[in-house]
């Protein structure tokens, strides 16, 4: 039997080639998670699939030329069973692009994705967080100490901004302008913006600056990470992606409300600004959308409640009367 062809040295090229081109670290992690599995799963966990009438599938590749569409439909297939069909699909995405990136290199002469198409993932309509969650959430941290703050701002900046994860993690001192009242963030596609905030999340984010200066014992400096860990080893550490995760899961658990995603405060974000008569255009600037598609899709699970509430004001009986 021929032993099974490893992709993780050319993933590893790969990843050193997205670094080279800015890639943000959250794209990064989830385009190297994709290749570590799909690697695992070619090494150890694929098996020809044997047909009705007896026939056996291609084997496990030996080269990486004999990476074949069947190879990869079967790890997504096995990813759909061991995950779920959107993570299955963020694989998908992630492994056409390195397909693309191999034939780009002049490694393989055609992607084995080429006519291949994504799994259909059926659009789940995210929650939104209620007032009465959001009071209870930020009771939690109603503290002075260092955590307390700068937990607060962190929670208050998804809410009143609408920011994605990784834009809030992986900021520096310097984007942050507390005179102007912007945070400027980089987006999907390499895109920079100036994402404004209130009075309120001005607030919050200069007392949890001086109490970073306080926690990090020196005045922070523009080239500095905005976020740090707390006590400890972690208080030279900047606070990260999956820290924020797990701070707003802590949080969620002494609030005794159920556990929130960081991303439901975008579409959190997005309802409060919809129903108080934002304008659409300016929600998507401030988002970073470039399709009007996605208005429709933050939000959507109080949809219902917009359109009540719209009825309310525009009832053409009401009017007629």
């Amino acid at each position: 039997m021929a032993e099974r062809y490893d992709i993780t040295p050319m993933a590893a090229s790969w990843l050193r080639a997205l670094k080279s081109e800015n890639k943000s670290d959250n794209t990064i992690r989830i385009y190297g998670n994709a290749t570590r599995q799909f690697a695992a799963f070619l090494l150890d966990g694929y098996q020809p699939a044997t047909g009705e009438d007896g026939t056996t599938g291609r084997p496990a590749p030996a080269e990486l030329d004999d990476v074949h569409r069947e190879h990869v439909q079967a790890y997504v297939a096995h990813t759909i069973a061991r995950t779920s069909a959107s993570n299955a699909h963020q694989h998908y995405r992630a492994l056409r692009t390195f397909f693309n990136w191999l034939v780009d290199e002049e490694e393989i002469d055609r992607s084995p994705m080429r006519t291949m198409r994504p799994p259909t993932v059926e659009e789940a309509e995210v929650p939104v967080i209620s007032e009465d969650q959001l009071t209870a959430l930020f009771r939690t941290c109603k503290g002075k100490d260092y955590v307390d703050r700068r937990d607060t701002a962190i929670m208050m900046l998804f809410l009143d901004t609408g920011v994605r994860l990784s834009e809030l993690t992986e900021r520096r001192v310097a984007d942050l302008d507390l005179d102007l009242m912007v945070l400027r963030v980089l987006g999907k596609g390499g895109r920079w913006r100036s994402v404004p905030f209130g009075r309120t999340c001005a607030t919050a984010l200069d007392r949890y600056l001086r109490a970073a200066a306080k926690h990090k014992g020196k005045p922070l400096e523009d080239d500095m990470w905005l976020w740090w860990g707390s006590g400890g080893r972690h208080r030279m550490h900047r606070f990260t992606v999956w820290g924020v995760g797990q701070m707003i899961k802590r949080r969620c658990a002494e609030a005794g409300i159920p556990n929130i995603h960081p991303h439901q405060f975008r579409h959190t974000f997005a309802h409060l600004w919809k129903i108080n008569g934002g304008n659409e255009d300016d929600l998507m600037r401030i988002t970073g959308w470039k399709s009007r598609q996605m208005l429709s899709r933050y939000g959507a699970s109080a949809g219902a409640e917009r359109a009540r509430l719209a009825h309310r004001d525009l009832s053409p009986g009401d009017r007629l009367q």
